[in-house]
């Protein structure tokens, strides 16, 4: 557990807990990462309280699925490879891995497994709330899986909540009792992508490094390198080859933050342009060093490093636990694996169905195998009275969590609100700056101020520098407006 106390202690309003999602996420790493943008977001007069929930980070006794770290580094590197079928025996190979993935959870772990559910990280949260002398009262912001957890703890504690915000939000109904889950919350990652290749047709070749004379011809061959990899690897600097697969989960981290990796050095458009010109093999050893480490980022990039060593198990907690946590969530499985395959199968060129098929290998096919929690909702939530309204918060194009899931989980609780953001990435908070967003944000946790209904925010920049009033009028054009500097500073003088 860590805090950040609050630095307006005259105007002080009490602790508000953070989660950052995951599941797996560490939210002590996260708050001390990200703690100005928190400031920013919520103003100073909170303490601001995260933590690492059970089976994350520091937490004891560990969860763990593998005898050592070596063992776990092993088995996953290898799995990799598995996350997207590249056959039609690719996903009965990885049903074989994640069967012993989850034998080894059931020997090292068995007496956590049942107690390492969101249900039980509720628990704590009410817990901690109330040893900080507010019980009854909770202040609460999450991201993500964070959206899960503080849903799951307004229907348990309704009357528990003082202000309840949530960014990124993954429907709580469907994430207990859906098994098909992961089949569509990924649904909106087609619209971010293909927005990747209109504004970087808007963009011009000067400042597009994947520019072709058309959006189609852009998707066009974005299409044929997905093809190319898809029979065969390609050299990715010295000794080094990238897969399809691989291919495929470094476009999924980047259709989660457009603002930050689609251009400049590094970029999205970068990447496509090398394999474009059959050019990846010319990277240094120190740039395919770097390419290689933001695909293994993948879903945690708030995954701690730092964990402890169990003194009664001598394990740690384990990197991917994410998986395992979401597994033990929803107990629902596929039964037959192989049917399946026809949906993954019509998804391969036609759509960005990687989003899907990744999550399906570390989650939907552990679920199988892994064991259900001590605790877990009884039947979907329905009309469930509060006694504050909560705030969802969605861009209108999340590749990872559809604004239709914040709509549902809305409707869950009367007298709720969704504002939404014209925007495309990951979260409002994380996937640009939004001014008016932010304002929203800090109004209700500071003035008792609900936007109005159904308020959709617009964008303050666009990928590429291309003008928010008028794409159409190319890079460059939105250089006369507000600077991004000059909205940080209204949003902190507020």
């Amino acid at each position: 557990m860590a805090r950040m106390r609050a630095q307006d202690q005259t105007n002080y309003l009490g602790p508000l807990f953070v989660n950052p999602g995951g599941p797996g996420s560490s939210g002590t790493d996260f708050l001390f990462q990200q703690i100005a943008t928190l400031v920013e977001q919520v103003g100073r007069g909170y303490d601001i309280v995260s933590w690492d929930p059970r089976g994350v980070g520091s937490t004891l006794p560990a969860l763990c699925c593998f005898a050592d770290p070596k063992s776990r580094v092993s088995a996953l590197s290898q799995e990799e490879h598995l996350w997207l079928f590249q056959n039609d025996s690719t996903l009965d190979d990885l049903a074989t891995r994640q069967q012993a993935n989850a034998a080894g959870c059931q020997k090292y772990s068995s007496e956590v497994l049942p107690y390492i559910g969101t249900m039980a990280n509720v628990r704590d949260l009410n817990m901690m709330n109330r040893l900080y002398g507010f019980s009854g009262d909770l202040t609460y912001l999450g991201y993500s899986y964070g959206t899960i957890l503080g849903s799951a703890y307004a229907t348990t504690y309704p009357k528990n909540i003082k202000r309840f915000a949530v960014d990124g939000v993954l429907d709580v109904n469907r994430w207990f009792f859906d098994k098909e889950f992961f089949l569509t919350s990924y649904i909106d990652s087609d619209k971010v992508l293909n927005e990747f290749f209109q504004y970087c047709f808007l963009a011009g070749q000067s400042v597009c490094a994947f520019w072709h004379s058309s959006y189609a011809a852009i998707r066009q061959a974005f299409i044929t390198i997905d093809d190319s990899l898809h029979r065969a690897p390609t050299a990715a600097g010295p000794n080094r080859q990238l897969d399809w697969s691989q291919f495929r989960i470094y476009v999924w981290n980047a259709l989660k933050d457009p603002s930050t990796s689609w251009t400049g050095p590094g970029g999205f458009d970068r990447f496509l342009a090398l394999l474009d010109n059959n050019q990846l093999n010319q990277l240094t050893a120190a740039a395919a060093d770097a390419l290689f480490k933001y695909i293994a980022q993948g879903n945690n990039e708030f995954t701690s490093t730092n964990t402890l060593v169990d003194p009664v198990s001598g394990l740690r907690n384990g990197g991917g636990n994410s998986a395992v946590i979401g597994a033990v969530d929803n107990p629902y499985s596929f039964g037959d694996i192989q049917s399946i395959l026809p949906f993954l199968q019509s998804q391969r060129v036609t759509s960005t169905g990687y989003l899907v098929q990744s999550i399906l290998g570390t989650r939907g096919v552990l679920n199988n195998y892994i064991q259900t929690p001590a605790e877990r909702p009884l039947q979907p939530w329905a009309n469930i009275e509060t006694s504050y309204p909560l705030l969802f918060l969605s861009n209108i194009r999340d590749p990872l969590t559809p604004l239709q899931d914040a709509r549902s989980n809305s409707a869950i609780f009367p007298g709720s609100i969704v504002l939404s953001t014209n925007a495309s990435g990951h979260t409002t908070t994380f996937a640009g700056l939004n001014h008016c967003a932010q304002q929203a944000v800090f109004a209700y946790f500071n003035s008792d101020t609900l936007p109005a209904a159904n308020t959709v925010c617009q964008p303050d920049t666009l990928p590429f520098n291309l003008d928010p009033q008028d794409p159409r009028r190319g890079a460059g054009a939105a250089q006369n407006g507000v600077s991004i500097d000059k909205l940080k500073r209204r949003v902190v003088r507020r």
